[in-house]
C-alpha cells in the first residue's frame, strides 16, 4: 500500500479547490468522456472527497455501482460522508486502495477514471496496467493529468518563480506524465481513442478560483523541498498582492485520455 499523500488538513482544502468553476468544467467533461450509463460499475481511483464518485453515482443510477479508492483514510472518510449527505450511499462505496495494486477480480469494471493521480505515482505502468486488468472488454477508460511545464503564472520575479516551481514539482513522481501517456496506455493493451487540453486559466485575482486557492499549497511544498522559506514567503506576497485588473494571471494544461480495452 503506498503511504498517503493527503492527510486531514488536506481535505477541506481540496473540496475548496474542485469547488472552482474551472475544476467543476473539468469532471463535466471528464463524465462526457466517460459517458456512464444506468447499471454500469465504475472505478474511480484516486478518488480524493468523493465529488467525481458521487457524480458517477447518480449517472449509473440505483441499478449501478461506483467504486472509489485513494490511498488517504481521509479522503476515504470524506468521501464517504459526502456519499451519505448526498443519498448515494446505496450505489457508491468507498475503500482504502493503492492504484497500482487493485484488489478487483478482472473485467470488473464498464469504466475506469484517474485524474490527477498519476503524477503521484512511482509504478505508473503498473498502475496503468492493473486498470487495463479490472475493465471490461470494450470498457472505458478516462485519466486527466497535468504537465507542469506548462504552468504560466505573472510574477515580478521570473528567476524566483523558476525556482519555487522546480522545487514545488519535487511533490510529484510524474510532473511531466501526459506526453508519455500515449506510448504507456497503448503498452498497457489499451487503444487511445482521443486527447484533449483542459485548459485553467484565470485572469484576476480571485479566491475561489483554482490558482489562488494553491498558492499556499504550492508555498508550503515548495519549502518543504528545499525551497528557503523568505523566498517563498516573497512569491506568496508578490501574487497576493495582485489584486486588480491586468495585474493577475495563471495558466495550466490539463490533459484528458480516453481509452478503450479492445
Amino acid at each position: 500500500m503506498a503511504s498517503p499523500l493527503f492527510g486531514p488538513g488536506d481535505v477541506l482544502r481540496l473540496e475548496k479547490a474542485y469547488a472552482a468553476p474551472e475544476i467543476v468544467e473539468q469532471r463535466a467533461r471528464t463524465r462526457a468522456a466517460l459517458g456512464a450509463r444506468p447499471g454500469e460499475r465504475g472505478l474511480d481511483v484516486g478518488c480524493g472527497p468523493g465529488l467525481l464518485a458521487c457524480e458517477l453515482a447518480r449517472e449509473v443510477g440505483p441499478a449501478g455501482r461506483v467504486v472509489g479508492i485513494d490511498a488517504s483514510p481521509d479522503m476515504i472518510e470524506a468521501s464517504r460522508a459526502r456519499a451519505a449527505r448526498e443519498g448515494l450511499a446505496e450505489r457508491v462505496e468507498f475503500t482504502v486502495g493503492d492504484a497500482s495494486r487493485l484488489e478487483f477480480p478482472g473485467e470488473t469494471f464498464d469504466f475506469v477514471v484517474a485524474v490527477q493521480v498519476y503524477l503521484y505515482v512511482h509504478e505508473v505502468e503498473r498502475a496503468l496496467a492493473e486498470a487495463a486488468r479490472v475493465l471490461k472488454r470494450g470498457g472505458r477508460y478516462a485519466i486527466v493529468d497535468t504537465d507542469w511545464d506548462s504552468c504560466v503564472w505573472l510574477t515580478a520575479d521570473r528567476d524566483r518563480h523558476r525556482r519555487v516551481m522546480e522545487a514545488r514539482v519535487g511533490h510529484f513522481a510524474n510532473p511531466h506524465l501526459p506526453p508519455r501517456l500515449p506510448g504507456l496506455l497503448r503498452a498497457a493493451g489499451l487503444r487511445l481513442a482521443n486527447v484533449s487540453v483542459i485548459p485553467l486559466l484565470n485572469l484576476r485575482y480571485d479566491p475561489e478560483s483554482f490558482s489562488v486557492g494553491i498558492i499556499g499549497a504550492t508555498k508550503n511544498l515548495a519549502v518543504r523541498h528545499g525551497l528557503p522559506r523568505a523566498e517563498a514567503d516573497a512569491w506568496e506576497a508578490d501574487l497576493r498582492s495582485r489584486t486588480e485588473d491586468g495585474q493577475y494571471f495563471f495558466s495550466l494544461n490539463r490533459f484528458l485520455f480516453s481509452a478503450t480495452k479492445p
